[in-house]
């Protein structure tokens, strides 16, 4: 299993302002366009930008996690970071204002130094992964795909499960796409699923005694997933590929938590 250590938002987001910067185009939407493979005011270009803007969102939100003398330090920059990813006050398609003089390469340092801080303080977790390796992952989303899709309304409200089936096909989407946004965003996408997961299994009724067994078994094997992907952790890894014995250790405990508590 490969190692990630340039694995949180910030790192990712520092890249491709970086990419933009160096991108050689005469504007801002040349130079946007083809670091994120998108065609200038298209469906996938608004997209693909939009992600760009969760990244800094994520590293704003985790800089409240350092320590309170370097988050003061980095969070004088986040202005200018914002900045270079919106430039509101600049033509995107004027082509006498290149990348390469817009951005300040000062600021983008001091963002690629907040994401190693970041990663330092959180690896391990879903903000800076350890593992790079999404293919278990990817296998579990499409399994729920499958069974979401194969249950009845009698047995989960349809507009639940058409937003289920949304968030995880973006879910999959970010995973096909982790080169462009990171491993970060996977696994913060990730926890937000099985969140929502586990708020529609609380809501569930007259389910189908195989689907019931099917839902608990790609719930659990999501969230180990979740585990080796974030911790890189062999043990878990081997549970997962030979024989679920994690699912089933879980199961197990699960199974004895009544409603009451008891």
């Amino acid at each position: 299993m490969s190692i990630s250590n340039e694995n949180t938002a910030a790192h990712r987001l520092h890249t491709l302002l970086q990419s933009v910067r160096n991108s050689g185009e005469s504007s801002l939407g040349a130079a946007w366009c083809k670091v994120l493979d998108a065609e200038w005011n298209s469906g996938d270009f608004v997209r693909r930008h939009a992600e760009v803007t969760v990244l800094l969102q994520m590293t704003i939100r985790q800089l409240s996690s350092l320590p309170e003398r370097s988050r003061l330090r980095y969070e004088r920059h986040v202005a200018d970071w914002w900045g270079a990813v919106m430039q509101p006050l600049h033509n995107w398609n004027d082509g006498t204002r290149a990348p390469a003089i817009i951005f300040n390469e000062d600021k983008l340092d001091h963002l690629e130094s907040a994401a190693d801080l970041i990663s330092g303080h959180l690896v391990g977790s879903g903000a800076a992964p350890r593992a790079t390796d999404l293919e278990e992952m990817s296998r579990q989303c499409n399994e729920w795909v499958d069974l979401l899709t194969a249950m009845e309304d009698s047995e989960i409200n349809g507009p639940v499960r058409d937003a289920l089936v949304s968030q995880i096909r973006h879910l999959i989407w970010l995973i096909e796409n982790s080169d462009l946004f990171g491993t970060a965003r996977v696994a913060e996408e990730a926890s937000t699923v099985i969140g929502s997961l586990t708020q529609a299994g609380a809501t569930l009724v007259n389910v189908e005694p195989g689907n019931a067994s099917r839902w608990k078994k790609a719930f659990l094997g999501l969230i180990a997933a979740c585990v080796v992907f974030n911790q890189a952790a062999p043990v878990f890894q081997g549970a997962i590929t030979a024989g679920e014995s994690l699912v089933k250790e879980i199961s197990a405990v699960a199974e004895h938590i009544s409603p009451d508590g008891e």
